[in-house]
């Protein structure tokens, strides 16, 4: 599952024309609405779970501490790290994540047209940035995405971003989902409500040797929280057998 992709600092060796140019730029545009900021806050919610108590993610890359709502290596709002051990409220990581998105968004206000984005498109260039980095628009990885937003093309939007939905050159169904999800916020399903899936086989994964439950959420495009909700016999998520059925969904 991936947690909060951190904040890039701010190159300190920029050129005064160029700092007073970000500055300039980033008053001119205005920020998320307050139903896509919130709709963010509550996918990022829902995605990462909660952890109450810091610790190291077993399943990113280096094992960072992380806690709250997927809050990982630094806090947000201080720039202190995180410490294995250190508690934290509900209310304080949803803090985080708005400090968060807060920080990641002016790079977003950038994109022709967003001021005139109504609250599910911004959603859904909040979340795509949030996968991808809030720097995805004019790098050299997303020419497609970047063409539709610079000329405009919004129509195209949701069939575009479901070019992105490889890891590693694999297609993976998570990335699919989320795709399809920011392509229907984008046409304007703002429903907050989730919907009532149907089970099916698909949905189910027999527990192999080597997986843990961060993986196999990682790999549904869920969380390890959500799992446990759908399988309340797993009171332990480092205790899971080969063979085990899990519901994903």
């Amino acid at each position: 599952m991936k947690t909060f992709k951190q904040h890039l600092e701010e190159n300190r060796l920029a050129t005064l024309a160029a700092t007073a140019g970000m500055i300039a730029g980033s008053a001119m545009a205005a920020p998320p609405k307050p139903e896509a900021m919130n709709r963010m806050v509550d996918f990022i919610k829902q995605k990462e779970g909660f952890r109450p108590v810091a610790e190291l993610d077993k399943d990113a890359t280096g094992n960072p501490p992380v806690v709250g709502y997927g809050t990982t290596h630094t806090y947000p709002d201080t720039g202190n790290r995180i410490q294995v051990g250190e508690k934290i409220t509900k209310e304080k990581a949803e803090e985080h994540i708005r400090t968060y998105l807060n920080k990641m968004t002016p790079r977003l206000e950038k994109i022709p047209g967003w001021d005139d984005m109504d609250a599910g498109k911004q959603a859904a260039l909040m979340s795509f940035g949030h996968n991808f980095g809030s720097g995805f628009y004019g790098h050299k990885n997303f020419k497609s995405i970047t063409a539709d937003l610079k000329n405009k093309n919004w129509d195209n939007v949701p069939e575009t971003l479901q070019l992105y939905n490889k890891s590693g050159g694999k297609v993976l169904g998570g990335l699919v989902k989320r795709r399809a999800d920011e392509g229907q916020w984008w046409k304007g399903d703002n429903s907050s409500t989730p919907k009532t899936p149907t089970i099916t086989p698909n949905d189910i994964h027999n527990v192999a040797k080597g997986d843990t439950l961060g993986a196999i959420a990682k790999k549904y495009g869920t969380s390890v929280e959500n799992i446990q909700k759908l399988n309340p016999e797993i009171t332990d998520p480092n205790k899971i057998g080969v063979g085990q059925k899990i519901k994903t969904k």
